[in-house]
């Protein structure tokens, strides 16, 4: 069984997505099938996660697990598997963070429920591809097609501005696949064969050539990253997505662009596009000052989310462009943290907003007087959101932060900076909502979390207080 616990990581997920699409619609329990299915596909692929950490052997470095299988004899090409404690720790944080979202969803105010979960195991399918992916042509079929549920999703899901959104997202989601395609032919031809992805940075281009491959590829990665200009699709996404599954998929969208970056740039990158790595810098540094800046004006609470996305995820872009390779392990742990409680946070926001819709207030303020319940849980997501000590986010970011200072003053400088007002942000939205001077009713009956989502975010709140410096405690 350990020679397939990659290929399981994927056909699982695939397998709960081809039910749910195919289940009957005349009939209640069929719902409520689709449903159970979906969580009993993510828990075995959390568990398979958990048993191929078991077969590691943490004295080695590189990818382990490895797995080869056959797509066609002329021309010969193979699909090949492969897994390091990054990747593993990316595919147990997204694992995660679906079933988290599938436990906690309202499925009374949720229309077209094949739709959702159907989308959402395909696309928890193709990045968990994505991830283990060990060749440069698998990487790049995953990759071209993981942007596909979430086109499905805006299509079914989107408010009145979808058509505009669904453009935007295509549009670059199409330029970065036709960017990496034509890089990958090129390898593939140069090569004779398929590329190992770890192999891809030594293979003899000639001058020209070895920098347009390259630039097409950090190209097509960071066309589905929130950095200017390519922001563009995202910040429209999360202003017309209300559903918190399709918000969480959206936002995990940029999660592959950053892999891609963390998988090639340490080991691969040539000396042609190194040269440019203050430029990235640069514009990862701008974008996380302006989009953080605006956040403390803003006054919708998804506005702010997206802001903290945006600054975390650039965070962690801008330490791949150090010239280190040692904070990979720190950026995966941060990940996993980072991820629950987005995912967290969305789901909170979203019960939020439909109770201010059902009681007809127009603002949030001292809306979570009534609600103790979402109240301290909202309290204390937002605290290990932004990393106060002894949370989970606080150790790896500080050893992150830490090794931007030692490489640039002023860079280390800027990026405090910005996590200090998306948290200065966060923090007064949450105070607003808890000022019982503003408070939009004096009597708020059934509105608070229901029992489960309850007990499901203090399991999360355990899992980050245990995952303090390392999140598979039980593992290492």
């Amino acid at each position: 069984m350990s020679s397939y616990v990659l290929l399981l990581l994927v056909i699982i997920p695939l397998a709960g997505s081809f039910f749910a699409l195919t289940a009957k619609n005349d009939r209640n329990y069929a719902a409520e099938n689709v449903y159970n299915v979906s969580i009993l596909s993510l828990m075995l692929n959390v568990g398979m996660v958990v048993y191929g950490f078991s077969l590691f052997d943490m004295q080695k470095t590189g990818l382990q697990l490895m797995e080869k299988f056959s797509w066609f004899d002329f021309p010969p090409v193979q699909i090949s598997l492969g897994a390091d404690v990054f990747s593993l720790l990316l595919i147990l944080s997204v694992n995660m963070a679906f079933l988290i979202a599938e436990l906690c969803l309202d499925r009374r105010r949720t229309e077209r429920s094949k739709t959702l979960i159907a989308s959402e195991l395909l696309f928890v399918s193709l990045v968990n591809g994505y991830f283990v992916a060990a060749d440069i042509l698998s990487f790049y079929i995953f990759f071209a097609a993981s942007g596909a549920p979430l086109i499905i999703l805006i299509s079914t899901y989107g408010s009145q501005r979808k058509k505009t959104v669904l453009i935007r997202f295509s549009l670059y989601n199409l330029i970065g696949a036709l960017l990496l395609l034509v890089a990958v032919l090129t390898m593939y031809n140069f090569n004779g064969d398929n590329v190992p992805l770890n192999a891809a940075g030594r293979l003899e281009l000639n001058g020209c050539t070895e920098y347009c491959v390259w630039l097409g590829i950090f190209l097509a990665f960071i066309s589905g990253l929130p950095i200017w200009p390519f922001h563009y699709w995202i910040s429209s996404i999360n202003a017309s997505l209300k559903n918190p599954l399709v918000f969480l998929v959206g936002n995990l969208i940029p999660l592959v662009g950053l892999y891609g970056f963390i998988r090639f740039w340490p080991n691969s990158v040539p000396a042609t596009i190194a040269v440019y790595a203050p430029v990235f810098e640069i514009v990862c540094i701008v974008t996380m000052l302006f989009i953080s800046l605006v956040s403390l004006s803003h006054k919708d609470i998804r506005y702010k989310l997206f802001a903290y996305t945006t600054v975390y995820y650039l965070l962690y872009l801008t330490s791949v462009f150090l010239p280190t390779d040692v904070l990979t392990q720190n950026i995966g742990y941060s990940l996993f943290s980072y991820i629950i409680i987005v995912t967290v946070l969305s789901f909170l926001i979203s019960h939020i907003e439909h109770q201010k819709k059902e009681l007809g207030i127009y603002s949030a303020g001292g809306i979570l007087c009534y609600m103790p319940r979402t109240s301290k849980c909202l309290s204390l997501f937002v605290l290990a959101g932004i990393g106060l000590p002894v949370t989970s986010l606080f150790w790896n970011n500080f050893l992150i932060i830490s090794e931007i200072f030692n490489y640039n003053l002023i860079l280390g400088i800027m990026v405090m900076l910005s996590l200090f007002m998306v948290a200065l942000s966060l923090l007064e939205e949450l105070y607003r909502m808890k000022d019982k001077s503003n408070a939009a009713s004096a009597c708020i009956l059934g509105a608070d979390l229901p029992n489960l989502h309850f007990a499901v975010y203090i399991g999360c709140l355990l899992i980050l207080f245990f995952s303090f410096f390392k999140p598979l405690w039980f593992v290492f």
